[in-house]
C-alpha cells in the first residue's frame, strides 16, 4: 500500500517529468552550432523513445500491473519516434545525374560544317 508521502513523491516525480518534456517542447531549438547533427538528433530522439516505453511501464505500474494495451501503445510510440529519427537524420539525396548530352548528329548540315571548319 502506498502511503501519503510515497503518493506525494510519485506525484512530484511525474510532475517534474511533465515539466521537463514541456520545456523541451517550448524550446523548439534546432541542433546547436558546432555539434554533429546526426549524433545530437539521434541521442535525443533515442532518449525520447526510451521515455515513451517508460511512460507505458509507469502507467501500468500505477494502475496495478502489466497492461498489454499500454505496452503496445508505448512501444508503437517509441517505434514511431525511432522511425522519425531515422528519417530526420538521413537526408534524402536525389541520385546524382549526369547532365544529358545531346546525341551526336548522324550527319552535319552545312552550317555545322562551317562552324567546325
Amino acid at each position: 500500500m502506498v502511503d501519503d508521502d510515497e503518493r506525494r513523491h510519485l506525484r512530484d516525480l511525474v510532475h517534474r517529468a511533465h515539466e521537463a518534456l514541456a520545456e523541451v517542447t517550448a524550446r523548439r531549438s534546432g541542433c546547436p552550432a558546432g555539434v554533429d547533427r546526426f549524433d545530437w538528433s539521434a541521442d535525443l530522439l533515442d532518449e525520447l523513445a526510451r521515455i515513451a516505453l517508460q511512460v507505458g511501464d509507469a502507467a501500468a505500474a500505477l494502475t496495478g500491473g502489466e497492461d498489454d494495451e499500454l505496452e503496445a501503445r508505448s512501444r508503437e510510440l517509441a517505434t514511431t519516434i525511432v522511425r522519425h529519427r531515422n528519417d530526420a537524420v538521413t537526408p534524402l539525396r536525389p541520385a546524382r545525374r549526369r547532365p544529358r548530352r545531346a546525341p551526336a548528329p548522324a550527319s552535319l548540315d552545312a552550317r555545322a560544317l562551317s562552324r567546325h571548319a
